[in-house]
């Protein structure tokens, strides 16, 4: 009786443990895309953007510019086979709602 219980003591402290741990982590990645989002938002509107790999990261570029504007927290490496060939290749943003839409579809 007394294995059977230290088992399910052990069970319940693993699933308290990995619901903390969850919980930790989903509010990392809200904080990470609320932080984007504000980032973007009072980035310049611009005539055009370019995602690409910087570092190992997305990162936004204005169109024409050498240097990101802002690099992710999202590792290509991390992204599908056509989506990370895509991103090497550089994806083309118009708008900057756009952008938004690209970023938070990479990042989920």
């Amino acid at each position: 009786m007394k294995h059977r219980t230290l088992k399910l003591i052990s069970l319940a402290v693993i699933c308290v443990a990995a619901i903390v741990t969850g919980s930790i982590a989903l509010g990392q990645i809200a904080e990470t895309d609320a932080y984007m989002v504000e980032y973007l938002a009072d980035i310049q509107d611009h005539h055009g953007y370019w995602v690409r790999e910087s570092e190992g990261y997305l990162a936004v570029y204005y169109e024409g510019w050498g240097h990101p504007i802002f690099i992710t927290d999202i590792p290509v490496i991390t992204l599908r086979g056509q989506d990370r060939e895509d991103v090497e290749k550089g994806i083309p943003v118009t708008t900057r709602r756009e952008l938004m839409e690209l970023l938070e579809d990479f990042g989920s």
